[in-house]
């Protein structure tokens, strides 16, 4: 008598459709590497719905699991800043990224503003610090994961497990990156009266002229995406692509002074200018890699940015909300 399969086939090429996007090996390669991880995946049980899937990609990936709630993982929350350039170089950080930072080596220290970031006011509101407990010694991914007990599990959504997080952290350093970050008011007006094509020769060659403006990148992809959006072409492959190269590179160059030892994990607030472009360039990113159904990608970005920036004036968490439920994963309340 056949056994019945302990899991659809259409799970397993789910996995393998976003493992391919995740690290662009191909569809192929990544079916491969799922069902030579069958019994792994299997794990996560006998029906795999979309919580399963993700955690089998995350497994897959081997990355550092927070459990979020009913059989639902995710990155951890950072407890110290890793610069998501280096982060995408395992994943194919553009060409054009690398040498723009290796442009932009020489640039200023990060600079304390001489304040710091309380938290305190989330306690006023009611909300409950986490409790991580003690860190666990010789974390090794080759041994069998441990079983989670499902019902130990709290359900919290995103921007709750978020505040939670940040008042976990307590008081941090406020710091500013450097004003070479930013263009000039003047430079700004001037790229708003040009036509597409004569904005992105200045652009070409303010990347020259000013390698640490991380901002012109930026304002690249921007424009590269206002533009599509008015040919209705924003979700066009190409379109995402270049974004993506642009927004790369913003982000490769505003991360060279977080190397330096003088940064030790302070916030990067959106109320100083010199920071926008970083938090920009991480938030687009973001955005982008959403758009391209990178959603793990994503998830990471947010997570950085929001250890940077926690006051959250972009409002990454609703982002952050957004990507988890593209994923299908549904939040407390919600049905799957």
């Amino acid at each position: 008598m056949p056994t019945t399969p302990r899991t659809s086939t259409t799970h397993f090429s789910r996995i393998a459709r976003r493992l391919s996007r995740e690290t662009g090996m191909g569809y192929q390669s990544a079916l491969t590497t799922v069902q030579e991880n069958a019994d792994r995946i299997m794990q996560q049980g006998p029906r795999l719905d979309a919580a399963g899937c993700d955690m089998a990609l995350r497994l897959l990936m081997q990355q550092d699991l927070e459990f979020w709630g009913p059989g639902i993982g995710a990155h951890m929350w950072p407890q110290q800043y890793h610069p998501v350039s280096m982060e995408l170089l395992h994943s194919g950080l553009c060409t054009e990224a690398m040498k723009a930072a290796d442009r932009a080596r020489d640039q200023d220290q990060p600079q304390p503003c001489g304040s710091t970031f309380d938290p305190s006011y989330l306690a006023a509101a009611g909300v409950e610090p986490l409790d991580y407990g003690a860190p666990e010694e010789d974390d090794d991914w080759d041994e069998e994961p441990e079983e989670v007990d499902q019902a130990l599990l709290e359900p919290v959504d995103e921007p709750d497990r978020w505040r939670r997080h940040v008042l976990t952290q307590g008081v941090r350093p406020v710091y500013r990156l450097p004003d070479a970050h930013s263009l000039l008011p003047a430079v700004r007006e001037e790229l708003l009266r040009l036509a597409p094509d004569e904005a992105r020769a200045r652009l070409e060659q303010l990347h020259a002229e000013q390698p640490a403006a991380a901002e012109a990148y930026v304002v690249r992809a921007e424009l590269h995406l206002a533009a599509a959006h008015e040919a209705g072409l924003e979700r066009d492959h190409d379109v995402l692509d270049a974004a993506r190269r642009w927004y790369e590179c913003a982000v490769a160059v505003a991360e060279v002074p977080l190397a330096f030892p003088m940064y030790d994990g302070g916030v990067l607030l959106w109320r100083e200018e010199s920071n926008r472009p970083l938090l920009r360039g991480l938030y687009g990113l973001a955005r982008v890699a959403h758009g391209q159904k990178r959603w793990n990608c994503a998830e990471m970005i947010l997570m950085r940015l929001l250890y940077l920036d926690p006051v959250d004036e972009q409002q990454a968490g609703v982002l952050l909300r957004e990507v988890r439920a593209a994923a299908g994963i549904a939040q407390p309340g919600e049905t799957a």
